[in-house]
């Protein structure tokens, strides 16, 4: 929801999920100096079978172009091959700034601002109880009320405790569902925030215009029907507080039971039981089988090969 605000708006690039900016980060070693030519068009070849690209080309028909990559690639950095990457599929998308937004850049924002110093931070909140109803439908993630607070509290404490050595200007924090009842308003503070020039109102007639498309149907409070009262319980004893510091109203009105070390415990290993039998990661092995093999049996790139072939964080 909140990438289409700042596509459509605020013209910012922001795909969905990249997926390998911190894996790859983590792997620098395996590709060398990467001011060697060689090592640089290894690295860009191998990043190019991600499924981001696959996704890519079907959604906005983006073709990522290594040897373009390479012609503009003026920082001989880790920063900026991502960039030269995300700089292309935002010049593609008619757009000068780009951003990326996953989930778990939650626990890798210190590595993320170490690789972009000037990186502007965007942190949407949810509800952590309609964030657990959500959530549990899925094949990855907390499977239950307990599993699902414990991780939902621990995420934003780790965001918070990184915001905090931020400058004002480099995080922003909104609650979803302030985004879907003031959609208006936010996207004016993030034009703000992001420098956006809006004296003569376009952001907020375009949002006005679009907001049945920009905003879905994710009912904020969805959690009064859908969780069990028990849920609803052990959800507010495990992270009332961290609901009350963001203003959710609390059922329990802060005397939820406490759930104790041994049933939180208990929950974790029911919710790491229950993913391994959901369908999604077994049907996810073919994929990563064929990228496997498509890099075992790829030939080296050196430097007289040229191919054309198959870019929340924003950076200017």
């Amino acid at each position: 929801m909140t990438c289409r605000l700042l596509r459509r708006h605020l013209n910012v690039s922001v795909g969905r999920e990249s997926q390998f900016i911190i894996r790859y980060f983590k792997q620098l070693s395996r590709f060398g100096d990467l001011t060697n030519d060689d090592n640089v068009r290894r690295l860009l070849y191998e990043i190019n079978t991600e499924r981001f690209f696959a996704r890519s080309r079907r959604n906005c028909g983006f073709e990522f172009d290594v040897e373009k990559t390479m012609q503009g690639l003026t920082v001989r950095t880790y920063a900026g091959v991502l960039h030269a990457i995300f700089s292309q599929l935002a010049g593609h998308n008619g757009m000068v700034r780009w951003g990326d937004e996953m989930p778990t850049h939650n626990s890798n924002m210190r590595e993320m601002w170490q690789l972009f110093p000037d990186a502007q931070f965007i942190h949407v909140v949810r509800d952590g109880r309609d964030v657990a109803l959500s959530i549990r439908k899925e094949s990855f993630g907390p499977k239950n009320a307990c599993e699902a607070a414990s991780d939902w509290s621990r995420a934003i404490e780790s965001v918070q405790a990184f915001a905090s050595s931020l400058p004002r200007d480099q995080f922003f924090e909104v609650r979803y569902e302030d985004l879907t009842e003031r959609t208006v308003g936010v996207a004016d503070a993030l034009a703000d925030f992001l420098g956006v020039d809006d004296r003569n109102g376009s952001v907020q007639t375009s949002v006005n215009m679009h907001t049945g498309a920009d905003i879905g149907a994710g009912s904020p409070g969805a959690w009064h029907q859908a969780l069990s009262t028990r849920d609803i319980e052990r959800f507010e004893g495990v992270a009332g507080d961290m609901l009350a510091h963001f203003g959710y109203h609390l059922a329990y009105q802060g005397h939820a039971r406490p759930v104790s070390a041994l049933e939180q415990r208990y929950w974790k290993l029911r919710g790491r039981t229950d993913r391994l039998f959901m369908r999604a990661p077994r049907n996810d092995i073919p994929f990563k089988l064929t990228v496997r093999a498509q890099r075992l049996l790829s030939p080296r790139h050196d430097s007289a090969t040229t191919h054309r072939t198959d870019s929340a964080l924003t950076t200017r």
